[in-house]
């Protein structure tokens, strides 16, 4: 039942295909539009996949340290990913934050592997599973939320998942709320913006496929409160976020002895965010260097602001192609003039655009993000640390 209903500014309604507010202790709706209707739920999906898997955990079948097998359907999922090579090894608690930071599809596959046999076997588990929580009205057939026209979800029933990962596995839950952490030697960075720029949130997951649009599940707890939201076919990741925070601050607003979150809160994380300049970012020990074998702090003179869309390349054409969609992706920001084919040791190759000043830099950045894609500023003017390393966002990936 509907507890109360308040109202949204027209606009920010008109671009989401469902949202939903939820008294987590309680199971009250607080706020519903088109909750029951179907809807893809990209990687949203892997909110399942983790949920089997901390069952695993939970009744000893699985430990956080054992290592399970990557598979050549593993390794050739589409991104986004870890790029875990056929034949290796990630421990489990590896793949559960790549998933929950990077949302990494072949991570999701390694899990499903491992603890059904194939991802087909898991898939039939996690429907199962769904309806078991009442999910009545979603249907899984994969385990990372990639593109498939049978698979659908509804956004009370991700409510429903949503509280019962924070319910049944108060120990596991707290991978959510993890920003990055360190993968073979690089530093990987979240998608959830909402962790930085709501005060009182601490997980949960996003999601993107073309079919979807933008997807994000919340938990926020504010004087002992918790709500869980679920925004689903935002039209950007920005506009997602802001409607999150506007549905969450409306939903405390609506309890009894909870005040409404201070407006200046989101504004304030996403300017931090924007500028990319925060204390972790200054001095993170994550140093690219194109070229060289050291991974030492470059020496420029006059270094100029660059940014990398991407991560490794196999060749200068896949490079070159991700260039030009972003420089069509960033008009009037970036040129064919200013980008630049890196060649690494390793035979790899990485995309850049140089000759940047930082709001330029910023500004594209966020234009990127905005198209899909993964973008990370390498140097501002005046700095020396590159902290770049990331895949590329296709516009058809769950991310």
């Amino acid at each position: 039942m509907i507890a109360a209903v308040f109202a949204l500014p027209h606009l920010a309604c008109a671009a989401i295909h469902a949202s939903i507010i939820v008294d987590e202790s309680s199971g009250t709706i607080i706020y519903a539009r088109n909750a029951e209707t179907r809807a893809h739920p990209a990687s949203l999906t892997k909110l399942m996949t983790l949920f089997i898997t901390f069952q695993q955990l939970k009744h000893g079948r699985l430990k956080l340290t054992q290592e399970l097998r990557v598979s050549k359907h593993a390794a050739i999922q589409q991104s986004t990913k870890l790029w875990l090579r056929p034949g290796s090894t990630i421990s489990v608690r590896s793949a559960i934050l790549g998933i929950t930071t990077r949302s990494a599809n072949d991570a999701a596959v390694v899990l499903a592997e491992g603890i059904a046999g194939s991802e087909s076997l898991f898939a039939k588990r996690m429907t199962l599973t769904a309806h078991r929580l009442g999910m009545e009205q979603t249907r899984f057939f994969n385990a990372s939320g990639l593109p498939d026209r049978r698979q659908w979800t509804t956004a009370h029933d991700m409510a429903k998942l949503a509280i019962a990962l924070i319910r049944d596995f108060p120990g596991y839950y707290r991978f959510f709320s993890v920003r990055k952490f360190t993968f073979h030697g690089h530093l990987i960075y979240g998608h959830d913006h909402l962790l930085d720029e709501y005060a009182g949130a601490d997980g949960l997951k996003t999601g993107y496929i073309r079919a979807s649009g933008y997807n994000l599940v919340t938990s926020a707890v504010r004087h002992n409160r918790r709500l869980v939201g679920v925004v689903l076919g935002g039209n950007t990741a920005r506009s997602r976020d802001r409607l999150m925070a506007v549905l969450l601050n409306r939903g405390f607003s609506s309890l009894p002895g909870v005040e409404m979150a201070d407006r200046k809160t989101l504004a304030a994380g996403s300017a931090q965010k924007a500028e990319g300049l925060n204390h972790e970012n200054q001095n993170t020990p994550e140093v690219v260097k194109a070229d060289l074998e050291t991974s030492a702090p470059e020496e420029v003179e006059n270094p100029d602001g660059i940014i990398e869309v991407g991560g490794d390349f196999s060749s200068p054409s896949a490079v070159r192609r991700i260039l030009s969609n972003a420089i069509r992706s960033a008009p009037g920001l970036l040129t064919s003039s200013s980008e630049v084919v890196v060649k690494l040791r390793d035979r790899h190759f990485r995309a850049r655009f140089r000759r940047l000043d930082q709001p330029d830099a910023i500004r594209a950045c966020n234009a990127l993000h905005r198209k899909g894609f993964i973008c990370r500023i390498v140097r501002l003017p005046g700095r020396r640390h590159d902290v770049a390393r990331s895949s590329i966002a296709h516009a058809t990936e769950a991310d």
